[in-house]
């Protein structure tokens, strides 16, 4: 009786780990310019926030650039 519980432990023991879960995908719908009609996009979370990082970068990148521009000079 004591050996069947030792090799049922050693089995656990040695038995591979379970790979992880991929990640669940999260859908978005998105409006192309020009069209009516929205059509979905899909990734992960941790794509859209890499995705939401480089839109804000973006963003500010604009709204920097635009509030340096020198005004016009009149003459």
């Amino acid at each position: 009786m004591l050996t069947i519980l030792l090799l049922a432990a050693a089995t656990q023991a040695t038995a591979a780990p379970t790979p992880p879960k991929p990640e669940k995908k999260v859908c978005r719908r998105e409006m192309t310019t020009g069209s009516i009609m929205a059509r979905p996009v899909c990734h992960t979370r941790t794509e859209w926030t890499q995705i939401d990082a480089q839109n804000a970068a973006n963003a500010a990148q604009a709204l920097d650039q635009r509030s340096y521009r020198m005004p016009s000079q009149r003459d």
